[in-house]
């Protein structure tokens, strides 16, 4: 049984890997791609893959296709939402962090931007959702969406005129504060939000206004905070007890089984001999009986 759980665990992490490797290179697509296209309508709930932005349909199929396999292999349901649970743990934390470091140096932090990503950003929750997925997504993704948020919020929400004042010195009065910011995005750490603020597109020439200034108890935390999100806080893998379709205790008398066994065998030897040199491989393995 120890030996079984570190296969399974082996197959969790490779498996994992490589789908992640995948999405590493379809997800920046979410943070540039325009879903407004011109004469195209915005997919609603439900919609096939097809019917999403072409933007979206690379990481969607990924999703899609781990979906499925999971499926055809009839994965413990535990397992199934562990698996997703981490790849949308990935996709959150590779997309705030490209979030993050778009923002240093160039004017990224725009609403029409941040627009663009919150819709490409709905619409994978809403197939998702369709999928049987949205319960996990909506948590694993929530400090993205947070973050988001705060870039859709126009200037003119945060900046009010006052009243019978239009002296150039006192033209803003400023309507949202560091305290009252925080209360409305906790999840994202104070040095997260004080960066987004910072590079906060106000205007040719307008700086962020004092009123987001970091409180004293908090700067500390935003000086020496990284605003980076960690890869290694992923969700543990904590492998089911029960609903198990196999009967470990008892003889294995499923003819399809040994197959799928057998076929395993060959695709990993197969995979191996790729990786040596010719003059190091060898025939194919000798099929044994059940």
């Amino acid at each position: 049984m120890a030996l079984l759980d570190e296969v399974i665990m082996c197959t969790f992490q490779q498996s994992v890997y490589y789908l992640t490797k995948t999405l590493y290179s379809t997800l920046p697509a979410l943070l540039d791609s325009n879903p407004f296209t011109a004469g195209a309508e915005l997919p609603g709930p439900g919609a096939e893959l097809g019917a999403m932005p072409p933007g979206l349909r690379p990481t969607l199929s990924v999703f899609q296709a781990a979906l499925e396999l999971t499926n055809q292999c009839e994965l413990h349901p535990d397992l199934v939402s562990q698996t997703f649970g981490y790849l949308f743990f990935f996709s959150n934390a590779s997309l705030l962090n490209s979030l993050m470091e778009r923002g240093q140096g160039r004017p990224f932090y725009q609403w029409s931007r941040a627009v663009q990503i919150r819709t490409n950003l709905d619409l994978v929750l809403d197939w998702l959702q369709g999928a049987g997925l949205g319960d996990i997504a909506t948590e694993f993704f929530r400090k993205l969406s947070m973050a988001v948020n705060l870039l859709c919020v126009p200037r003119t929400s945060l900046l009010k005129l006052p009243h019978n004042d239009y002296r150039p010195s006192t033209r803003f009065s400023h309507q949202a504060s560091w305290s009252s910011l925080r209360t409305e995005h906790p999840t994202l750490t104070p040095a997260q939000l004080h960066h987004l603020l910072s590079h906060y597109q106000l205007g040719p020439g307008r700086g962020p206004p004092s009123a987001w200034d970091p409180a004293p108890a908090e700067r500390e935390a935003v000086d020496t905070g990284d605003i980076f999100e960690s890869f290694s806080s992923h969700p543990p893998l904590i492998l089911p007890l029960g609903s198990s379709r196999l009967r470990l205790s008892g003889p294995v008398t499923d003819d399809a089984l040994h197959r799928e066994l057998r076929r395993l065998r060959r695709l990993l030897w197969d995979l191996e001999q790729q990786e040596l040199p010719a003059n190091y491989r060898h025939g194919p393995p000798v099929a044994t009986p059940p």
